[in-house]
This record gives structure tokens, C-alpha cells and sequence, in this order.
């Protein structure tokens, strides 16, 4: 009986079962707080770190982690989502990084940098998951849409 408890878990990952309502995107009060708490979450571990390990791998962390919630909790566009804000995480913790001065501690200026990317994907997931979707077009009993069967004389 567990074993197929872990199959409709592994499966509602990927895909929500039929008949199941998509759950609404994280509110925005919420994003915010969470927002918020991975900076200062990172900037404190910047702080109170040593040489090796620094918060900016902490703070993107943080954002895997509310990308995969979206993911399981099956909010709509959850997919595209995920992989657009990963990819905005990447680019432009990327390119803050090599647009920062050199005068910058090198772990401030990763976690500048990081703090940067997380903005930017935690913002583009919560846009993508807003966006409307797009319902099957049904054609409404009785109309003719002027495509299929021709009338006949």
C-alpha cells in the first residue's frame, strides 16, 4: 500500500491527477515576507561566515525551495515558471557579479549578487504563475461556427 502512496506523490509532482483543482499562486504577501527573509537570511550567513561558505548559496537555495512548493502544490504554468526564474536566478547572479567593483569583498559581492538573482526569479515565478490560462475552446451547442458540416439545400 506505501509503495503506491510514493507513486501518486512522484506523480502529482509532475503532473495533477485528473479531475484535481490547481491550487492559486502564492499570495503576494507572502512572496514578500519570503522575499525579505531569504535577503536577510543571506546577508546574515554572509556575516557570521567564513572564507568558504558565504549566504549567497544559501539565498538561491531558499528560492529552489518555493519553486518546488509551486511545483507540488500544482499552481498554474508551475513548469514554465520554474524553469524561467532558474534561468534569471543564473543569468543574472552572472552578470551582477561581473558588473560589481573589485572593491567589494569577494563574499559581499557574491551575495549582492545572489540577492540580485533572487529578486529577479522570485519575481519572474510569481508573474509567470499569475498569467490566465488557457481554457479549451468548447463551441457553444447549436451555433455554427462555420467550420465542419455544410448545411444542405
Amino acid at each position: 500500500m506505501q509503495k503506491y502512496a510514493i507513486v501518486q506523490h512522484i506523480t502529482r509532482f509532475f503532473a495533477p491527477w485528473h479531475g484535481s483543482r490547481r491550487q492559486p499562486p502564492t499570495s503576494v504577501r507572502r512572496l514578500v515576507g519570503l522575499w525579505l527573509f531569504t535577503l536577510a537570511f543571506g546577508a546574515g550567513f554572509t556575516t557570521l561566515g567564513g572564507d568558504d561558505f558565504d549566504g549567497s548559496f544559501l539565498m538561491a537555495l531558499l528560492l529552489l525551495f518555493h519553486i518546488v512548493d509551486d511545483i507540488s502544490d500544482g499552481v498554474p504554468h508551475r513548469w514554465p515558471a520554474a524553469l524561467t526564474a532558474i534561468t534569471v536566478l543564473w543569468g543574472a547572479t552572472r552578470l551582477t557579479s561581473a558588473v560589481l567593483p573589485g572593491s567589494l569583498d569577494n563574499a559581499w559581492a557574491q551575495s549582492v549578487a545572489a540577492a540580485v538573482g533572487v529578486t529577479l526569479g522570485l519575481a519572474v515565478s510569481a508573474a509567470i504563475t499569475r498569467l490566465p490560462e488557457r481554457r479549451p475552446h468548447r463551441p457553444v451547442e447549436g451555433h455554427d461556427s462555420g467550420f465542419g458540416e455544410q448545411d444542405s439545400p
